[in-house]
């Protein structure tokens, strides 16, 4: 039952990854502050368990989608994983890193998506 469970989150995480734009890329992925910016990745009933935030300006991270519409791309930034420490309230805790390598999808030459590794993924699906 729980690998059917784990299956049919994998499903809906990909249609929702299907319908993200660069607004959307850069509410979730190029910030700074873990307790603070979390707030504008968790809607109001949410608190997720990690989110990764790319160390960079916006014109640097969207200048690598340049030219490379419906790519993934494959680079190194310098990144901070926000984990959670407490669910109610919300708080979490930094953990930056540096030329951690990260695959960010283009889609009309703007980031849409940063796709997380096995192990962000794999403590998502076991925190939640």
């Amino acid at each position: 039952m729980r690998v059917q469970s784990a299956c049919l989150l994998l499903l809906l995480l990909c249609a929702a990854v299907l319908s993200q734009t660069y607004d959307d890329f850069k509410r979730k992925h190029i910030l700074k502050s873990c307790d603070d910016m979390m707030k504008t990745v968790n809607d109001d009933s949410q608190c997720k368990p990690v989110n990764t935030f790319i160390i960079a300006n916006e014109e640097e991270v969207k200048a690598l989608c340049k030219g490379k519409d419906n790519r993934t791309i494959t680079y190194k930034f310098d990144v901070i994983d926000c984990k959670r420490k407490k669910k109610k309230p919300c708080e979490y805790k930094a953990r930056p890193l540096e030329g951690e390598e990260k695959k960010i999808k283009c889609e009309n030459s703007e980031p849409v998506h940063l796709e997380r590794g096995c192990d962000e993924l794999q403590t998502e699906i076991l925190t939640e």
